[in-house]
Formats: structure tokens, C-alpha cells, sequence
């Protein structure tokens, strides 16, 4: 930061242009960079209540019926400023499933590049799995029906996300695995399958569960801390020899 070098003058009687200069140089190095500061959080904390609205909005209804309007209602703020953050709706849309899809496989490669036997990494996949849709249990609506809506967009959506690494990286370790003798031969690819849908599966039936079974969203989310051991324990099972 540039330092102006101010000379005291004891005798010189200080007139409203040495005031003025004073002034400038004080709010050029002291008053601008903290303006600057505070104006750059505002605008991120501004941007994130912004795509915490829209995630709301489209989760419960959709792309196609969610308005601008809606979200700028939901943010509590004017649309003018919605514009300035995001020019469309799309736009706002592909920002936050980006996001979400990420958060649904964001621990899935770490888990796999650790040394754990593949029984624990099985379990592992399975814990981080369910703790996040225990987190954000709206996520799997979210991208099922973002897929059933543009499935030709499918390809490019999953270009930002580690998706398909994660499935190579599985497969290549479950035949591993198969081929030292350590689990019965199976198809790694049936295998992927099962373990997304035992876990998946009562997020999306969820209202469906809750009024068959009759318990309450409390009681469902301990279920669902139970189920974590009963799915590992369920996949890992169906390795043995």
C-alpha cells in the first residue's frame, strides 16, 4: 500500500488546502480498500442467498414452473438485482446443479484412493452417501428430475463433475479384487447400482414412507442413521464366497 510522506511544518498555518490533501490521502489508502472489502463480501454473501433461494425454488417447483419473480421473493430482494447477479433463469439453474451434483459425489474418489481393504471402503461410500442426503435430502429429486428434463444435456453437465473417474476407478478396483480372490466374481457395474439405489431409494419415497410406516421426520432421520450399517452390511454380504 502506497504510504504518502506527510512533513510537519510547526510554524506553517495549515489552510484548507493542506486539509484537503491530508483528507484525499487518508481515504485513498484507509477509506477505499476497506470500502472495497466490505463491498466484495456483500456481494458474496448477496450471490449465495441469491442461489440458496433458487435451490428452494426449483426444488419445489421445478425449472420449467419457477419464475425469476419466485426467487427474488424467496431471497428478499428486487429483481433488478437478481438480473445484475444472474441474466437468466438457466443460468442460475446450471450454477446450482453443478453444485449439487458435486455434493452427491464430492467424498467418492477420496474414498477410493485411501488404502482401506475394499470391505471398508464399501462402507465408507455408503456412510458418506446417506449423511449427505441426510444433509440435503432434496438433492435426489433435484437431479432425477433435471435429467428426465434434458437428458440430451446430460453429457455436458457431467463434464465439471468427477463422475465418471469415480465409476472407472470403482470398477477397476472391484475386478481387482475379484481376480485376487478376495470376493466372489460379480458384476462391479450391478454392483454400483445396488449400493446408489438401497441408499437412495428412501430419500425419494420419503413422503410415501412416512405416511405407510407412520413415523415422523425425526423418527425417519434415525431410521436413516440405522440404515447406514444395514446397507454396508447388506452389500458387503453379497461379496462373500
Amino acid at each position: 500500500m502506497h504510504r504518502a510522506k506527510l512533513q510537519v511544518y510547526p510554524n506553517k498555518i495549515w489552510n484548507h488546502r493542506n486539509c484537503s490533501f491530508i483528507f484525499a490521502v487518508l481515504f485513498n489508502n484507509i477509506v477505499k480498500p476497506m470500502s472495497k472489502k466490505i463491498t466484495e463480501v456483500k456481494d458474496q454473501n448477496t450471490e449465495q442467498l441469491i442461489l440458496s433461494a433458487a435451490r428452494s425454488v426449483f426444488t419445489k417447483k421445478g425449472f420449467a414452473a419457477a419464475r425469476m419473480d419466485d426467487i427474488a421473493q424467496e431471497a428478499g430482494i428486487n429483481r433488478a438485482l437478481l438480473h445484475y447477479y444472474f441474466r437468466s433463469k438457466g443460468k442460475m439453474f446450471d450454477v446450482i446443479f453443478q453444485e449439487n451434483l458435486k455434493s452427491f459425489y464430492a467424498n467418492f474418489l477420496e474414498i477410493l484412493s485411501t488404502d482401506l481393504p475394499i470391505r471398508d471402503k464399501i462402507r465408507s461410500l455408503v456412510y458418506s452417501e446417506i449423511d449427505t442426503l441426510l444433509e440435503r435430502p432434496e438433492l435426489p429429486l433435484f437431479i432425477l428430475n433435471e435429467i428426465a428434463r434434458n437428458p440430451d444435456n446430460l453429457d455436458e453437465m457431467l463434464q465439471h463433475v468427477e463422475v465418471h473417474s469415480f465409476f472407472k476407478v470403482f470398477v477397476q478396483q472391484m475386478k481387482a479384487e475379484i481376480a485376487a480372490g478376495n470376493i466372489r466374481p460379480v458384476d462391479p457395474r450391478q454392483f454400483i447400482m445396488s449400493l446408489m439405489a438401497t441408499c437412495i431409494f428412501p430419500f425419494i419415497a420419503k413422503p410415501m414412507l412416512n405416511k405407510v410406516m407412520g413415523i415422523s421426520e425425526t423418527e425417519f432421520k434415525k431410521v436413516m442413521l440405522a440404515r447406514k450399517e444395514v446397507v454396508s452390511e447388506l452389500l458387503i454380504a453379497s461379496l462373500e464366497k
